[in-house]
């Protein structure tokens, strides 16, 4: 009975050894798995960003010598309707009107060429302290708001400057203000306000025009990426490069129908010492 009853203790036991050893198996089995998966993804995304890298490169040249060459053309055009609008003072309001036409076409593709020029070139930036509420003065004369848009700053006293190439960080303001006008073409209210953190200040403009819808969100700063019907797609993917530039980030919230708002983090000058 003692030789039968350890007979069977050591049968039990190979038994459940064996259980423990395939259900090792199959928990291996199922982390190489996922390992592999995983492994796969990571280089389909790494041959998508490269593939997307060779592309933008060919793209930042043909930008460059396009632009180069449309410059050319766009200022002789914008000369002669210059001319023309002094020289015929006494036109008829058709002439007037398309000569304001032309203009204002010459002056949305010349926008168009310097957004290709800034995306084919490097954006090295020249930083320097330089105070919020002077380049929000600046913005405001260069970006006069439709007659049905109402505009409010909100910079309080104490908000220490920023450390940015002011040249650079003006043009993320000018893009970023005529996309919340597009958005508002309705009318609605736009503002910019700043708050002040340790080493760093965040820098809001806010609209309440149409929004962004929640399928576009992850594509906002992508080049060439636009829902505009006539837009090429450059000014976001600029205005993020030129941020970063200058050692700063953006982030975008947005509500389908009611409006959005994209933030500056930038950093502060105090935190340069």
């Amino acid at each position: 009975d003692i030789d039968g009853s350890t007979l069977v203790l050591v049968v039990a036991t190979d038994v459940a050894e064996r259980k423990r050893t395939e259900k090792a198996l199959k928990e291996y089995s199922a982390r190489l798995e996922e390992m592999v998966d995983e492994r796969t993804r990571e280089l389909q995304d790494a041959q998508a960003e490269l593939v997307s890298k060779e592309r933008l490169a060919i793209l930042g040249e043909l930008a460059a010598g396009v632009s180069h060459e449309l410059r050319n053309p766009l200022a002789t055009i914008t000369n002669a309707v210059y001319f023309l609008q002094m020289t015929l003072i006494g036109a008829d309001d058709t002439t007037k009107e398309y000569l304001q036409l032309i203009a204002a076409q010459v002056q949305s593709s010349g926008k168009i060429v310097s957004d290709l020029l800034d995306f084919s070139r490097d954006s090295a930036a020249d930083r320097q302290s330089t105070p919020l509420p002077q380049l929000v003065a600046d913005l405001w004369e260069r970006c006069v708001p439709p007659e049905n848009v109402e505009v409010a700053t909100i910079l309080p006293s104490g908000l220490p400057p920023v450390f940015v190439d002011p040249q650079q960080l003006g043009q993320v303001l000018e893009n970023l203000v005529t996309n919340a006008y597009q958005a508002m073409l309705k009318g609605g209210d736009l503002i910019i306000e700043a708050t002040a953190g340790d080493d760093e200040v965040y820098l809001s403009i806010t609209d309440t025009g149409v929004g962004i819808a929640t399928e576009n969100m992850d594509r906002l700063f992508e080049p060439l990426f636009s829902t505009k019907p006539r837009g090429i797609g450059l000014g976001l993917a600029v205005s993020r490069t030129l941020v970063e530039a200058n050692g700063g980030s953006i982030k975008v919230e947005s509500k389908e129908g009611e409006g959005s708002t994209f933030t500056l983090v930038l950093p502060a000058a105090r935190g340069q010492d």
